[in-house]
């Protein structure tokens, strides 16, 4: 990879232009999607609807419990890989990439590359949490404990998240580059743009996810039903966010 020339990504113009985004590529996004979807959803009211089933049964003991334990493991790990499916293709159609239109579902570099890009994000993260951890308990130690300044624990593993997230639509675009080189790319290309993807990567997906949870829980008719699709039916708009990121980075390359 060359150095990148750096630009301030306009923020506002991201988060109207995402929604833009994916209404207009939404007929493409439907066709390619569709299967990913439709298994992601079943096994969202799986998890939010089955597995009560099973618990709320009148039989007890161990057999059980490992039933529905085993029930449990199967429809979070389903969801995970199909989550990276959906992902990945939501990417490719996006960013404008070949996708084979017999294949509804499939799983190939990308989606390995994906994974474990996924993988050692969330071990850099939590090696860094660890760090600032430490640091922050040394300054509990010396000025005493500082209540809600605790957050701040989260901002540089947050930080170090967002400055590396454009390694997903980078593998999804390209399943031969490699890892570690993406990675470089990723840092390198976000430079001076790491607090906007703070917000656009991580704060604001994460107050939708916050929201759809809130409303899976109030209670209402059908809400759980409701929060389960959402999940699935926001995730383009959410892939959409990064891929404009990705795209605006991508012109001045």
């Amino acid at each position: 990879m060359t150095e990148t020339t750096n630009r301030r990504l306009p923020l506002l113009k991201l988060i109207l232009g995402a929604g833009v985004f994916a209404y207009e590529k939404r007929f493409v996004l439907a066709r390619s999607l569709w299967l990913p979807f439709l298994i992601g959803m079943t096994l969202s009211f799986a998890d939010s609807l089955g597995v009560k089933i099973i618990g709320d049964g009148n039989e007890s003991g161990a057999g059980t419990e490992k039933s529905s334990y085993g029930v449990m493991l199967f429809v979070i790990t389903g969801m995970f890989f199909i989550t990276v499916i959906a992902t990945v293709r939501a990417y490719r159609v996006l960013l404008e990439c070949d996708i084979s239109e017999h294949s509804p579902i499939s799983w190939g570099l990308s989606e390995t590359k994906f994974t474990l890009a996924m993988l050692f994000l969330a071990m850099t993260f939590m090696f860094a949490l660890a760090i600032s951890s430490t640091i922050l308990v040394s300054i509990f130690n010396v000025f005493g404990d500082v209540g809600y300044l605790a957050m701040l624990n989260f901002l540089p593993p947050i930080y170090i998240a967002a400055r590396l997230i454009l390694v997903f639509p980078e593998v999804s675009r390209n399943p031969e580059i490699g890892l570690f080189e993406a990675f470089k790319w990723s840092w390198l290309a976000t430079k001076g743009n790491g607090l906007v993807l703070m917000f656009l990567a991580v704060i604001f997906p994460l107050a939708i996810a916050l929201a759809i949870n809130w409303f899976s829980l109030t209670g209402l008719p059908l809400a759980e039903f409701i929060g389960a699709m959402l999940v699935w039916l926001v995730l383009p708009f959410e892939v959409a966010l990064i891929a404009l990121s990705y795209s605006t980075i991508q012109k001045v390359s």
